[in-house]
């Protein structure tokens, strides 16, 4: 009854605007922008899904082209670097084109080049940025389209010529939502864009997501990286490890989220620097390579979409595992060496593996800077007789960059007291304290990448960032 009472009160109010909507999947969680949109384009011929992978809609060869998201691509999940570099190559090959157009009604009026508009983009809240993907035999209907938004909003048509290719590749970039126009001919498009490539796809049963976690490139991608697992369940001096021992990835987890304290909220690149914006003004980030920024935001990145803390594993026959978005970087391969480091300074403990995670990432303005505080802890497992991993010893260390101090804050665990006069605690804070500047940059593009940080202006330049340096060794 409260869903047929539902679809009554959706019905009564498209009533009242002047037009029947033709929404296929009314039961769908509703986008805001789509809905209003959506009887105006029942007059040009065109229908509107909120979810394009909801079964009903998904199987069903379209009769009218509908206009839709993806689950796969929710609002404000802005494009990877994988995915600039394909977009930017597809669009060069004429595989489709795009309309990019700002929700904000006081640009209506203005009929703008790329520069204006680009400028009004990036000043816009990130969920009125959007970006319709089509299909090149559909560029007729679309002109139909563009001529009804401009009526609404500022809109910035880029052909399906392949001619504009930094322009349409800056606005994907930054795009907040990121719809396609679903027909005959899109569901012919031969794209790896996840756009075209999710046409037509279902939800898998009992998941909201079209991909295949068993499909046979994740499959080989997972057996060249570290095992999934998030380092909280690994415990902490006061609650217990909950991962079987034979699976635990050793090596460094990375999974704190970045914590800002009276410092602002949006990060810019310049082309060199970082910075924080807020309302104190800029401050700029502790300096460093730009390949090392980008490596940790695609690890970051991946880390999020999959869940895992993981980034380096080195099991009992030198063979290296280490995230994919970390591969042949300068920062993966200090990642292994690091990863080396523990029994270097430990003798005479009994313990299979050694794990180096973060515990604690702050950044704070210091001195007209934005400066960053790290806890990290090397800790020491053995399995128990259930085998479970255990926390036998951990040792953990706190970084400032204001200063660079490092400082050796506390051991813990049962065999802690036996770390006494058998560990150099100074030489390996030493040969780990770089790990607290790439947990760092990981916290922080994390923060980015779960949305509590806007990262807009200067992304596009960032995405297009070469990361790669040394190759990483498969075996040590």
């Amino acid at each position: 009854m409260r869903a047929l009472s539902s679809l009554i009160i959706l019905a009564t109010a498209l009533i009242f605007q002047g037009g029947v909507a033709e929404v296929l999947d009314p039961n769908t969680a509703v986008n805001d922008q789509l809905k209003i949109l959506s009887a105006d384009l029942d007059r040009i011929g065109v229908d509107v899904a909120f979810n394009l992978n909801e079964s009903s809609v998904a199987r069903r060869s379209p009769q009218r082209p509908r206009i839709g998201m993806h689950i796969d691509i929710p609002s404000l999940r802005m494009a990877s670097s994988a995915e600039l570099l394909m977009w930017e190559q597809e669009y060069q090959a004429q595989r489709f084109g795009t309309i990019a157009f700002i929700v904000e009604n006081e640009l209506a009026a203005k009929r703008q080049a790329f520069s204006g508009f680009y400028q009004d983009w990036l000043a816009s809240a990130a969920e009125h940025r959007i970006l319709l993907s089509y299909a090149l035999n559909d560029e007729a209907l679309v002109r139909e389209a563009v001529a009804l938004l401009a009526d609404r909003y500022a809109v910035l048509h880029v052909p399906a010529d392949g001619l504009q290719v930094e322009q349409g590749g800056r606005l994907f970039a930054t795009a907040g939502q990121r719809w396609v126009l679903d027909s005959a001919a899109a569901r012919d498009v031969e794209s790896e864009l996840p756009e075209f490539q999710y046409l037509g796809e279902s939800m898998r049963r009992g998941t909201e997501s079209v991909i295949n976690p068993k499909a046979r490139a994740l499959r080989r991608l997972a057996r060249a990286e570290p095992a999934v697992f998030l380092k909280e369940r690994l415990g902490d001096e006061f609650e217990a490890s909950t991962i079987p021992e034979i699976i635990v990835p050793g090596g460094i987890a990375l999974g704190e989220k970045a914590v800002f304290t009276d410092i602002g909220n949006e990060l810019r690149f310049d082309g060199e620097r970082l910075w924080l914006n807020g309302p104190q003004g800029a401050l700029a980030l502790p300096e460093a390579t730009a390949p090392l920024w980008k490596a940790s935001f695609d690890f970051a990145a991946r880390a999020v979409a999959i869940a895992s803390d993981a980034i380096v594993d080195i099991d009992e026959r030198g063979r290296v595992k280490i995230s994919s978005a970390l591969e042949d970087t300068d920062l993966g391969f200090r990642m292994v060496r690091i990863d080396l480091e523990p029994f270097n300074f430990v003798t005479r403990l009994d313990v299979q593996k050694s794990v180096i995670i973060d515990s604690d990432v702050e950044f704070r303005a210091v001195a007209n800077r934005a400066q960053f505080q790290v806890e990290y802890e090397v800790r020491f497992l053995q399995s128990d007789r259930m085998r479970i991993a255990r926390t036998e010893a951990a040792i953990v260390y706190r970084y400032r960059s204001e200063d660079g101090s490092l400082l050796h804050l506390d051991s813990w665990g049962p065999s802690a007291f036996r770390l006494e006069e058998r560990t150099d605690f100074l030489g390996l804070g030493a040969s780990t304290r770089e790990l607290a500047d790439y947990a760092a940059w990981v916290a922080l593009f994390r923060a980015v990448h779960e949305q509590q940080v806007e990262f807009t202006y200067g992304r596009y330049e960032f995405l297009k960032i070469d990361k790669s340096g040394r190759s990483t060794p498969s075996r040590i």
